[in-house]
């Protein structure tokens, strides 16, 4: 392809290599686009573009283009808005034409100058002589042999104007004239010469005049603007206008002046102009760079390393030498990354280096700038000065233990990198300047498990699911929904393509989705019909969105911004997440609180910090652990390559657990219906001993008799008639499976009481005794009486405690059983 050639204020422009890279990176077909002239130098706005399209206002007689959401132009919305009319009545109500400051030619054949307005249509002298010498309507004067076209005025001489002079005593054009006149009473116009140069265009819907600038600028202005349309962001002339206007007053040879905060800070403060300037900047500072050209920056552009947005910012390592090497240790790790974001994984190990280089700074004298005088004291140093901001809450434990590992990987790594030897960034570094195993704090218990949220807040989350769709957005709402019933990772859910419901040889559904951070491909994942309902709902909403593009390019969660086609997904579901959860009333959940010395129960607000997409992966799989659900399935389940990782999302703290049992065995029962227990606050550490090696469990509650303790429960002398042994114990987490003893009961007296084929003796000996209904029937009607006379606080409380028990105990058994149903936090949905 052949470059056009520039029109270039001095021939040194054409010299520019940057100036010529700029534009051979230029795309033909997007200057065809734009109605690109290198003379001309306009900017054309089309109007059915799906980036950069304005179409016509809806007002009748109206030409200005309208901005994609609108109903109308901006000023004939403004006297809608006062007119009190309908879109639809207000839209018929003929508006006068216009020319949108754009001019238009004399009406008579051949005639060189410009119309005076769009009502009038011709030139001023053709006007005055139909009006006042000849006195004929516009055809007859039209047609008239005195009627000659005149010759052309020129150009106006403002340098950024092409329009055409409307007098011969004039040097500009009639819109420039007036701002001269104006600027000059204002006292604004020292210089006319000044002034020509720097004044701003007369403002034309959908053009944007790019003349004035210099060749570099206008090679930037239309390759940031190709690289937003290619982008899928949205562009009008607005946006632009301000931009050229304050580049054309500061006559800059290069848009890159503005990466300056200072001159940055001299711009419109229209949120929309400096947009536009912060992307231009950025794909400008991408076009032709290269890894090799990055890594010299303090501030990498991953997307020139990995191909996805983000940066790496090193500014903060404040030692030079400390900062080239943390550069080379991150240009050589980057590669090794894997997933949709390698550079969320080095970043962690940046962030440490930043808390090195800080240490560094705040405790030598030197600042820490020359390698070879760094000791084993200023490690030192630094895990001190990590565990004051731990102390003070300046970083977490989890935060402190894990800078030191990333640390002392870093420091090892620009050993084996070569990176101390003569000529190297960190030349002379001593062997002691590193961290030993032992400078490694231990790492907290328990990081991932107990963030699952209670299913009393999971069910009012899920009852204001629709508000959410209200404030943020359909695509939020349904990301939001598929997280909860899901359990993936946010990105997972977000990155969804429209085609991801799958079957099964069986016929079941499953998800399929890609697990990013594992790298593995096409996961399928188990999921129910009021899952695959939202799926498919949401399918059918974004094949009508966007009907000509291809399925197989669609995504499932569709971002509403710069995305035409419908190919890019929502960026983040966190943030509407967070909106709306704030915006939420109070969730109410039955707390342990202490008032007079004594642990009350009270509703007090839920925590809604604890609140956010990631939760919902723990709360799906604490719901299944609760359900049954094997460990090694639930691995599965969660994609997970180690149990272990499982295991961390809902494993019941022992502190959890002897809670529960503290708050059960306050409801605990002899085989009379006897409460045990009158006054249990809570268990003594050998009490919580004796519970776990002193008894046996049996059908419906623990045996404690000796020798059938001893031999694990298979040595019961009455064959466990347990409701007839004074070694027998139960209490309220028992209560199902007693009701479900006692219609068994009564099932099997019944069916043994018909016409049932069997000798007398066995028909005796199998048939339950009414005194073993009696006793179990009244043992069920003491534990609901005493759940009865407890307060709501506390039924809701106790409710709590029995599931944790109850899980507990699914574990402890080992013995085969039923796997409990996965509770429905969606309250009001049907499948």
């Amino acid at each position: 392809m052949t470059a056009p050639m520039l029109f270039a204020a001095e021939p040194s422009a054409v010299e520019d290599l940057r100036t010529r890279q700029i534009v051979d990176a230029l795309d033909p077909e997007f200057l065809r686009l734009v109605g690109w002239d290198w003379h001309l130098r306009v900017i054309f706005f089309p109007k059915d573009h799906p980036v950069l399209g304005m179409p016509d206002c809806c007002v009748k007689g109206c030409t200005r283009g309208v901005r994609f959401g609108r109903p109308m132009c901006m000023g004939c919305e403004r006297t809608w808005k006062d007119s009190g009319l309908s879109v639809e009545a207000f839209a018929q109500i003929a508006k006068p034409r216009m020319l949108g400051m754009r001019q238009v030619m004399c009406r008579v054949p051949r005639c060189g100058r410009p119309a005076k307005s769009a009502q009038v249509s011709l030139c001023d002298p053709h006007h005055r002589q139909r009006v006042d010498t000849l006195k004929l309507n516009m055809e007859d004067f039209l047609d008239h042999p005195a009627v000659i076209p005149r010759a052309s005025t020129g150009q106006c001489e403002v340098e950024v104007c092409y329009r055409l002079r409307d007098y011969d005593t004039s040097r500009y054009c009639q819109a420039h004239s007036l701002r001269l006149k104006y600027a000059r009473k204002r006292g604004e116009v020292s210089d006319e010469e000044v002034w020509r140069r720097t004044t701003s265009a007369v403002n034309a819907d959908r053009e944007l005049c790019l003349r004035g600038l210099a060749d570099r600028v206008v090679a930037e202005v239309l390759y940031g603007l190709q690289a937003r349309t290619e982008a899928g962001v949205r562009t009008w002339d607005h946006f632009l206008r301000p931009l050229c206007d304050r580049l054309r007053q500061m006559q800059t040879p290069t848009l890159e002046v503005l990466a300056d905060p200072d001159v940055f800070a001299t711009l419109s403060h229209v949120k929309s102009t400096r947009g536009v300037v912060r992307t231009m900047l950025m794909w400008l500072d991408r076009l032709g760079a290269t890894p090799e050209s990055e890594r010299r920056k303090d501030v990498w552009d991953l997307k020139i390393f990995t191909g996805q947005t983000g940066t790496l910012d090193f500014t903060r390592i404040s030692q030079p030498a400390l900062r080239e090497a943390v550069k080379h240790w991150a240009y050589d790790d980057l590669p090794r990354r894997r997933g949709k974001r390698p550079g969320s994984a080095v970043q962690p190990y940046v962030t440490a280096m930043n808390l090195l280089s800080e240490s560094l700074r705040l405790q030598r004298e030197d600042g820490g700038i020359h390698p070879p005088d760094l000791r084993r004291r200023d490690i030192v140093a630094f895990c001190n000065r990590l565990a004051f901001l731990t102390e003070t809450g300046t970083i977490t434990a989890h935060t402190r233990s894990k800078a030191v590992r990333n640390v002392a990987l870093v420091l090892t790594r620009i050993r084996t990198l070569g990176l101390t030897h003569p000529g190297q960034p960190m030349a002379g570094l001593p062997t002691d300047f590193r961290l030993q195993r032992e400078d490694t704090p231990d790492e907290p218990e328990d990081t991932e498990a107990g963030k699952d949220l209670p299913d009393a807040v999971m069910r009012q989350l899920c009852d204001h699911l629709d508000e959410l769709e209200q404030l943020i957005s359909r695509e939020v709402r349904v990301g939001t929904e598929l997280l909860m019933d899901t359990g993936r990772r946010p990105e997972e859910i977000r990155d969804l393509p429209l085609d991801c419901l799958g079957h099964d040889p069986d016929g079941s559904l499953v998800l399929v989705y890609d697990n990013h951070k594992s790298y593995r491909k096409g996961r399928r994942l188990p999921i129910g019909k009021a899952t695959a309902g939202v799926i498919t709902t949401q399918q059918q909403r974004v094949r009508e969105m966007f009907p000509d593009t291809p399925v197989g390019e669609l995504k499932l969660l569709p971002s509403m911004r710069a995305n035409p086609h419908g190919t890019k997904a929502i960026h983040s579901i966190g943030e509407g997440h967070r909106t709306w959860v704030d915006a939420l009333p109070d969730f109410l959940v039955p707390t342990t609180v202490e008032e007079n010395g004594q642990a009350v129960t009270r509703m007090l607000p839920f925590d809604k910090s604890r609140i956010f997409p990631y939760a919902y992966r723990h709360s799906y799989a604490q719901r299944h652990a609760d359900a049954g659900v094997a460990p090694d399935f639930l691995k599965e389940l969660m994609d997970h390559s180690d149990l272990k990782t499982t295991q961390n999302y809902y494993r019941v703290s022992q502190e959890r657990r002897r809670d529960a049992v503290d708050r059960v065995v306050a409801l605990q029962f002899d085989r009379s219906g006897t409460r045990v227990w009158r006054k249990a606050q809570s268990l003594l550490d050998s009490e919580h001993v004796r519970r776990a090696i002193g008894e046996v469990s049996v059908p419906y509650g623990v045996c404690q008799e000796p020798s059938n303790v001893a031999a694990g429960g298979q040595s019961c002398p009455i064959r466990f008639r347990c409701v007839g042994c004074d070694h027998f114990r139960t209490d309220v987490s028992y209560l199902p499976d007693l009701q479900a003893y006692l219609a068994d009961l009564l099932r099997s007296r019944e069916r043994l009481m018909s016409a049932f084929a069997a000798d007398d003796w066995a028909r005796s000996e199998a048939m339950p005794s009414q005194e073993e209904i009696r006793r179990v029937r009244r043992l069920i009607e003491r534990v609901k009486a005493d759940l009865g006379d407890l307060t709501t606080e506390e039924q809701a409380q106790i409710g709590e405690a029995v599931a944790v028990v109850r899980r507990s105990r699914s574990v402890m058994l080992g013995m085969p059983r039923i796997g409990q149903p996965l509770p429905d936090v969606h309250t009001t949905r049907t499948a």
